[in-house]
């Protein structure tokens, strides 16, 4: 089930990478303003001046879409994924998605799947022990 939490991981990256674009939209507003006419009344204008505003704002929009590239890449990889995760069957597999990438609790899973949480969690324990069996 090493998938499944590396596909979890995959997720909270590109979520990461997502929340950095948006500082970086902010921190990008400081410096050229909010109006695209008006730069002269950006803070970062006012304060530190126009020549360092621009370099300033032309440094974020290239780590922006360094960061729009990286995320594009990231979100491909994770349909992918999700696409063959969706392709696979039995019990294990069934428990190991709804954990890992839906981040449901064992007594949801048991609750959802119409089995007990005894059953779900020793299910879970033995796909656990096959894995590392292989490892």
């Amino acid at each position: 089930m090493e998938i499944m939490k590396n596909y979890a991981d995959l997720l909270r990256i590109i979520d990461i990478v997502k929340a950095e674009i948006e500082m970086l939209e902010v921190d990008k507003e400081y410096w050229i303003g909010k109006d695209e006419h008006l730069p002269f009344f950006s803070t970062g204008a006012r304060k530190y001046g126009l020549d360092i505003a621009s370099q300033r704002t032309d440094r974020l929009n290239k780590r922006i879409a360094s960061l729009e590239t990286k995320l594009e890449h990231y979100q491909a990889i994770e349909k992918e994924i999700r696409e063959n995760v969706e392709k696979l069957e039995g019990l294990e597999y069934r428990i190991a998605k709804l954990r890992f990438i839906d981040g449901m609790t064992y007594q949801e899973i048991a609750d959802e799947l119409g089995y007990s949480h005894d059953h779900i969690r020793r299910v879970a324990s033995k796909s656990k022990k096959k894995e590392a069996s292989f490892i």
